[in-house]
């Protein structure tokens, strides 16, 4: 599809990339703060376990309109692990630590380092 918007193809392109590797650098954050959801330990359970819950539904929202405008100027938006982690800018890394100070600044660092 080339779909007819007002962009240049040469643009079009650029565009897609950029949008490309933030999707992928959104979903893979989106994991990780799931992961910190599901294995956060500590006396602050509770109201962490509900942090990271909304977390990552705002992160879905994101991801999702990351993939509807991939879709909108041409192109398919991929959706697999192994395409996420070859486009993606972040890391994955063991846990040491499943409290709130880790898991937040975990997730922090790579919050700072999406684009």
């Amino acid at each position: 599809m080339n779909p007819n918007i007002g962009i240049t193809e040469d643009n079009r392109q650029s565009i897609a990339m950029e949008l490309l590797s933030l999707l992928a650098d959104e979903y893979i954050l989106y994991t990780k703060t799931k992961n910190a959801h599901w294995n956060i330990e500590g006396g602050d359970f509770h109201s962490m376990h509900l942090f990271f819950e909304l977390q990552y539904r705002e992160l879905d929202v994101v991801i999702d309109k990351v993939a509807e405008r991939i879709r909108a100027i041409g192109l398919y938006a991929p959706a697999s692990l192994s395409s996420f982690l070859n486009m993606t800018s972040l890391t994955e890394s063991p846990m040491e630590r499943n409290d709130s100070p880790a898991l937040i600044k975990e997730l922090l660092v790579d919050h700072e380092c999406i684009k």
